[in-house]
């Protein structure tokens, strides 16, 4: 942001206007343009004025007279994200040079002024975070839970219907979270938690590029709600991992569906095992199928991503960076929670079929999110510095060594724990118990991976 007066400087006539310009399209928030005069009363512009909405001109009737000149804003950009910053310049009384002017540090009120923020900024931010937290956990594991129910899970129809329930549930998670965001950025835009009065407010944000993403995740967590059982027998649906495995040149061992399969329930594995269930894609599934990608679209209407790059190119990226990286911390949170629900059980965990499911799909998904987040990533920031002197390079650093992290434990997994399930046998409960802390582990390096995404997207970058 630039300003006319500048940061610092010294004038020797009153000032009727101030000329903000900022890098990129915003609208006033919260408490939006207040000044402190010279004479320490704080005023509000008589007139905001904006052509192209980044350039703001204050106008006062009553012009700046002489003295210290503080300058604070709030504003919020089309990503919904709030920015705030202040500035001063000083104002000499007409027979004093620049040189001799008062040195503005020495207005303690001025200070204070400059330091203050609106009303409640922590706590306000710590909802925003709350709420993208909740809102992308619930989208991720609702998306991934049921890419993982339908490409990687065969097995009882337990075990499908309690990964459809926490689909469900992540679905109610994800409502909760889209309210919270409301909540936050309706509070943003007011400067303070009265909300509800004037109720234009609300209205407000929904009419805007953030509040269609709002709107696009309360529907698409409604088509999630209607994920319920519906299971056919493995072996008479085409298995996509056996297919993906088959195009990439990979030997996937005989196809459930082979008559030595059905003769022989571990013929197939570590892929397939006779009386192995899969979810039925039907009429209803379809319509879950439109709830994923309305949860998709709605990442293109938030975000830093609205503001930066080639509008078509970066909504494009989005969409893609979200989706691979729900399938994978989504189904890696399934595949946790199906091990563990097997293990209570005193069920067969089958842990070699799952980690070889998962790895096929998995694999592919962190090499498409890997490489759209470097896209994204290179849109957004104006310089490689921008990685450690801005708030929203810091947390993408603190960000990429955690999925550093799962990303290593992932491989681990695939290298060294497949090869020695696979040399075990299916009954070793010693290596069943390691792949069970391993996944564990790699989930929970995800949900901070989740915590500091939510983090990152309300960063100034």
């Amino acid at each position: 942001m630039s300003s006319n007066p500048a940061e610092g400087a010294v004038l020797n006539q009153p000032v009727d206007q101030i000329e903000l310009v900022f890098s990129g399209e915003c609208k006033p928030a919260g408490d939006g343009f207040v000044v402190l005069d010279g004479s320490g009363i704080e005023r509000l512009p008589d007139n905001v004025s904006s052509v192209d909405k980044l350039t703001w001109v204050l106008s006062f009737d009553d012009p700046l007279a002489e003295g210290a000149v503080g300058v604070r804003w709030s504003v919020a950009a089309p990503d919904a994200h709030p920015i705030e910053g202040s500035f001063s310049f000083m104002v000499a009384s007409t027979d004093v040079s620049p040189s001799d002017a008062p040195s503005q540090t020495a207005a303690t009120d001025l200070d204070d002024f400059l330091e203050t923020e609106a009303d409640g900024p922590a706590l306000v931010g710590a909802v925003g975070i709350l709420g993208r937290s909740l809102s992308l956990a619930g989208a991720l594991v609702g998306i991934g839970g049921v890419l993982f129910a339908a490409w990687v899970l065969r097995g009882s129809p337990g075990d499908i219907r309690s990964v459809l329930f926490w689909v469900r549930r992540a679905s109610v998670l994800l409502g909760a979270g889209v309210i919270i965001e409301l909540v936050h950025q309706a509070a943003v835009v007011k400067g303070g938690w009265q909300i509800l009065w004037p109720p234009t407010t609300i209205a407000e944000v929904l009419g805007s590029a953030f509040g269609l993403a709002i709107l696009l995740r309360l529907v698409g967590a409604g088509f999630l709600l209607r994920a319920h059982l519906d299971v056919i027998p493995a072996h008479q649906v085409k298995d996509p991992v056996v297919a993906v495995q088959t195009a990439v040149g990979v030997g996937a061992g005989p196809a459930l569906s082979d008559s030595a399969a059905l003769d022989h329930p571990t013929a197939g594995e570590p892929y397939a095992h006779r009386g192995d269930y899969a979810w039925k894609i039907s009429g209803e599934t379809r319509l879950i199928a439109i709830g994923v990608f309305l949860l998709l679209l709605s990442y293109v209407f938030d975000g830093h991503t609205v503001t930066e790059g080639i509008r078509g190119v970066t909504a494009l990226v989005d969409i893609i960076h979200v989706g691979a990286g729900a399938i994978w911390a989504g189904g890696l949170v399934m595949l946790v929670h199906v091990v563990w629900r097997r293990h209570r059980r005193r069920a067969d965990v089958r842990a070699l079929q799952l980690a070889v499911r998962f790895s096929v799909v998995a694999a592919a998904a962190l090499v498409v999110t890997g490489a759209a987040g470097l896209v994204l990533a290179v849109t957004i920031a104006d310089d490689v510095s921008d990685l450690w002197s801005t708030p929203w390079g810091l947390v993408l650093m603190a960000k990429l060594a955690i999925v550093a992290v799962a990303a290593a434990a992932g491989g681990y997994n695939h290298k060294v724990l497949i090869p020695r399930m696979t040399q075990a046998g299916p009954d070793s409960s010693e290596v069943d118990a390691e792949f069970r802390r391993a996944v564990s582990w790699e989930g929970a390096a995800m949900a901070l991976v989740i915590i500091l995404t939510a983090v990152l997207v309300g960063s100034a970058s």
